[in-house]
């Protein structure tokens, strides 16, 4: 029975266009998030700077996410998805020029901005082109394609650093600039989409944005503690782990597992509430994190408890994006997408530069050790207040999933926390 909903969510009008824009932009993304601070360690900067790198990254990632919005307005899909690609891919050349951190801060900031653009882009866009009954195996997909250029090039940042030089490697990071052909006809067909499901006559059903935020507050919650923990292993593995083999074995199982934890929760979100699953993930993160503190507690650091604990860690990230996606999107009902997107990607985002600078810090004023306990506490914490809370009651007149009408595993997402 499942065989044919999965393959109608590829068919889907739109859908072939959106994962290879994200698979060209992801992969520029993906290739720079562990080289840029490393880049930055060879010009001399210490562990908090090369955490400042992914910090600023994401903060302009940030700010960018909250202008999205009005940005299709004004100039629309076409000229906004490429305004992101031009703006993720461009400066990386620049990037190349200069090992100073003044100079790769600089160019970092428009790296982010861009690749705010088509996070909200992309999440809003799955959202208007899942097939109807499907949307959590549409964003499980999407999930896949945004965490296979991770799983290929995240890991092999270490080696290629190592093999080749550094301002090759970074020139690279334009690999964005390939999805420019495919973006216009994406922008058409899902500036289509919104116009065919526009409200006709009467006044708009969207709610505020604080009314949205409160509906979702659990789940991005939950999101930005376990991207925290993702983000942190993704920008400083190549600083706790012994060697270049170590990061790139650590790398390669946090990003693999994350990558197949994405796809199969997004197609169990269709199926069950999300609450089991995400306490579940939950605490499979927080175990991860201590192993991977226990790891790097011994000099050197110990291989296979950092393997164990970031294949534990890479599951819950994974996992994690795409309940949280899918339940946010169900309880803030569909004439809310574009809002739940810009929230979910900043908790996202706000999650990656958080766990990077927290890191950071932690390693400069006590140790790796210290920042990855730290980071465990905090998700255990979040798991035992999830597991605390009470069901509280849906949204009133909440509107169709999908254009299909509610069931009851419908109420049940809305009820239930992650």
């Amino acid at each position: 029975m499942a065989a044919a909903p999965d393959a109608s969510v590829l068919r889907a009008r739109g859908m072939p266009h959106l994962l290879a824009v994200v698979l060209c932009c992801f992969s520029g993304f993906a290739l720079l998030l562990p080289v840029s601070p490393t880049w930055a360690v060879a010009g001399g900067a210490d562990e908090f700077g090369a955490g400042l790198v992914t910090a600023v990254l994401m903060a302009a990632t940030v700010l960018t996410q909250l202008c999205v919005k009005a940005m299709l307005r004004r100039v629309g899909w076409s000229h906004t998805l490429t305004l992101g690609a031009l703006l993720l891919g461009l400066p990386a050349p620049l990037q190349a020029l200069s090992d100073g951190l003044p100079a790769i801060l600089l160019t970092t900031a428009p790296r982010g901005a861009g690749f705010g653009i088509l996070t909200v882009c992309g999440s809003t866009a799955v959202a208007a082109l899942a097939p109807r009954g499907r949307q959590g195996a549409a964003i499980g997909l999407y999930g896949l394609a945004v965490a296979l250029p991770q799983v290929v090039l995240t890991p092999a940042a270490p080696w290629l650093v190592d093999t080749f030089a550094l301002p090759a490697i970074i020139a690279c990071g334009a690999l964005p600039v390939l999805a420019l052909p495919l973006t216009p006809a994406l922008g058409r067909i899902v500036a289509a989409h919104d116009d065919d499901h526009a409200p006709r006559g009467g006044p708009s059903r969207a709610a505020t944005a604080p009314t949205v935020l409160r509906r979702i507050r659990q789940p991005l919650g939950v999101l930005l503690l376990v991207t925290a923990g993702g983000g942190a292993v993704l920008t400083f593995a190549p600083q706790f782990t012994p060697s270049p083999t170590a990061a790139v074995a650590c790398l390669f199982t946090l990003t693999a597992t994350a990558a197949a934890g994405r796809w199969a929760c997004g197609i169990l979100a269709d199926r069950l509430p999300p609450r089991p699953i995400g306490v579940a993930l939950m605490l499979a993160a927080c175990a991860g994190l201590a192993l991977t503190a226990a790891g790097v507690a011994s000099a050197p650091a110990t291989v296979p408890a950092l393997l164990a604990g970031v294949l534990l860690l890479g599951t819950a990230y994974g996992g994690l994006q795409s309940v949280t996606l899918v339940q946010a999107f169900r309880q803030a009902g569909t004439e809310n997408r574009h809002t739940t997107s810009v929230a979910w990607n900043i908790g996202y985002d706000s999650g990656t530069g958080l766990g990077s600078l927290t890191l950071g810090l932690a390693a400069q004023t006590a140790t790796f050790t210290a920042g990855f306990a730290a980071l465990s506490a905090g998700i255990g914490a979040a798991a035992l207040a999830v597991l605390l809370t009470t069901s509280r009651p849906a949204p009133p007149a909440a509107p169709p999933i999908g254009g299909r009408p509610r069931t009851g595993a419908d109420d049940a997402c809305d009820q239930l926390g992650p």
